[in-house]
């Protein structure tokens, strides 16, 4: 018969101090770069052209940007992961492979065609003006119980007059 099973329970080791700083880093580095992509993206009030974050005003070089940044990304994750050649030489060949991914940036962004950034400037304000056109009412022909010669007999009124600006006005007896 073989002997009973201890009765003890095996205590689980708990985190080290330096897993929990980093784990706290990397929530507060999400959270801070989650609210920096939100300002740089919000948008501008609708049909409103160069308002809203800077990615809504520059898309070319948010793009670019962008992409460097994915690039760099990967340059890393080759030289630091997969890349036999670069063992033990991180710290020389990271920089340097860093550094032409940057110059690769500049270069296109010299050579971005029509230009990199996009001016855009602020729709003027509106300025209303009040609108000047003259109307004249007034009969051309004699007009009261003096009689003589209006469109309708003796009584003078309902003519048609022309005015100086604006469209024709036409007066109704």
């Amino acid at each position: 018969m073989s002997p009973a099973r201890s009765k003890r329970v095996a205590i689980q080791r708990g985190r080290s101090r330096a897993e929990i700083v980093r784990a706290a880093c990397v929530a507060a580095g999400i959270v801070v770069v989650t609210a920096l992509v939100i300002w740089l993206m919000r948008p501008g009030p609708a049909g409103t052209r160069a308002t809203g974050g800077i990615m809504n005003r520059q898309p070319r070089a948010s793009a670019l940007v962008i992409g460097t940044l994915v690039v760099a990304g990967l340059v890393t994750w080759f030289v630091l992961r997969v890349s036999r050649r670069a063992r033990g030489h991180e710290k020389v060949v990271l920089p340097i492979a860093l550094g032409v991914v940057l110059v690769i940036a500049v270069v296109i962004g010299v050579a971005w065609p029509d230009g990199l950034l996009r001016h855009d400037v602020a729709p003027p304000t509106p300025v209303t003006t009040p609108s000047t056109v003259a109307t004249t009412t007034g009969p051309t022909g004699a007009s009261g119980a003096t009689g003589a010669t209006g469109v309708t007999g003796a009584t003078g009124s309902a003519s048609t007059s022309t005015p100086t600006t604006g469209a024709p006005t036409t007066t109704v007896p």
